[in-house]
């Protein structure tokens, strides 16, 4: 049996902390050794909690010998600098996202990818909902038929968030806080290179300066269009995803627990016949109206869970296969570059807010 996996965390905030929770629980594949956080009561609570040693500064944290495997979570506009230094003491990475927030971050990370090869990867565990997945198999039994359009919305209810991710000199903003997961997840459903984007950003009501409400539209090689949205100024929420192709149409809500499908029967086949030229008659049938063999289900999303701790279960199982037992690590590092430079595109399309770099 292969020894575990020893590790240490920077950044003990909020996805530090899950990170931490997490990764101790698995204590057969993986041993913390180092938590570290500007903040020593942070670092001490976490030692006391799993074990290890606390720190306060970056620098000693990476010269730990023990530790194999370095969890970033620190602030945004620090993750690639810091995936660059602990990547030159050795270890071997995993970079909470958004991995970078600026086309100099994009251009780091590129280059640490080629000289790294096998030592980063890229934490989008929402890749991991079981929602997304049921989704995804749902699309490959053809149901749905030719996928045209996807929606994907996030909205967080009407909130006035007031914390530094709502603070562009801090990195701020949706487009980097929750964007880069529907952006991982647009891509997975589309299945092609993205060709096209436009997008629309607002600050509506945050006291910061960032963004609070985000648009973008997706087009790819293969021509299907997806629409993400992602919102604090949402009263009234929209379905979580909505799927439609051109023989059914998928769709679940915000709390990911049921999918409702509407779909033809497979055997169903439309006739053969073209549009005619000719004045229509008066009423429904002059539409082409006609009854349908309509199929209709909601199913259970499975493996019923909590989805915020499965996600980052998943991420604890996945990274330990790629590490240990060779299993390509679902996030290609490709995908999670792809959603960074997507956003650089966004950026300069909104160049209404004072960006960062």
């Amino acid at each position: 049996m292969s020894t575990p996996i020893k590790f240490g965390i920077c950044g003990l905030g909020r996805i530090g902390v899950q990170h931490g929770r997490h990764f101790s629980a698995d204590a057969e594949h993986y041993q913390p050794v180092a938590f570290c956080d500007l903040d020593a009561n942070r670092a001490k609570s976490a030692v006391k909690e799993y074990g290890g040693r606390a720190y306060t500064d970056y620098t000693e944290f990476l010269a730990n010998a023990d530790m194999d495997l370095a969890i970033i979570a620190t602030r945004s506009l620090d993750h690639a600098q810091n995936a660059q230094q602990a990547l030159a003491a050795g270890k071997t990475v995993l970079l909470e996202k958004p991995i970078g927030v600026t086309e100099a971050d994009y251009q780091l990370l590129q280059r640490l990818d080629r000289e790294y090869p096998g030592k980063l990867y890229c934490g989008h565990n929402h890749r991991f909902e079981p929602a997304l997945q049921n989704t995804l198999a749902t699309i490959a039994e053809g149901l749905l038929g030719k996928v045209q359009v996807i929606k994907l919305c996030k909205h967080h209810g009407f909130i006035r968030r007031n914390d530094w991710q709502m603070r562009l000199d801090c990195g701020g903003g949706q487009l980097s806080v929750w964007a880069p997961h529907l952006l991982d997840q647009s891509m997975q459903l589309i299945g092609s290179p993205i060709r096209e984007v436009s997008s629309y950003l607002r600050r509506i009501l945050t006291s910061g300066d960032a963004d609070d409400h985000v648009h973008m539209t997706l087009t790819g090689e293969n021509d299907i269009v997806a629409e993400l949205e992602i919102s604090n100024a949402v009263a009234l929420s929209a379905p979580y995803c909505t799927v439609f192709g051109d023989r059914g149409t998928l769709v679940y809500g915000q709390d990911q627990q049921e999918i409702h499908l509407k779909y033809l029967d497979p055997r169903f086949r439309w006739p053969e016949e073209s549009a005619s030229a000719d004045t229509p008659e008066i009423g429904a049938a002059s539409y082409g109206n006609q009854e349908l063999p309509w199929i209709e289900e909601r199913r259970p999303v499975e493996p019923e869970v909590n989805m915020w701790q499965f996600v980052e279960i998943e991420l604890v199982r996945h990274l330990y296969n790629a590490l240990r037992e060779g299993v390509p690590f679902p996030v290609k590092n490709e995908d999670a570059l792809e959603v960074v430079r997507l956003t650089e595109v966004v950026k300069k399309q909104n160049a209404q807010f004072n960006w960062i770099g």
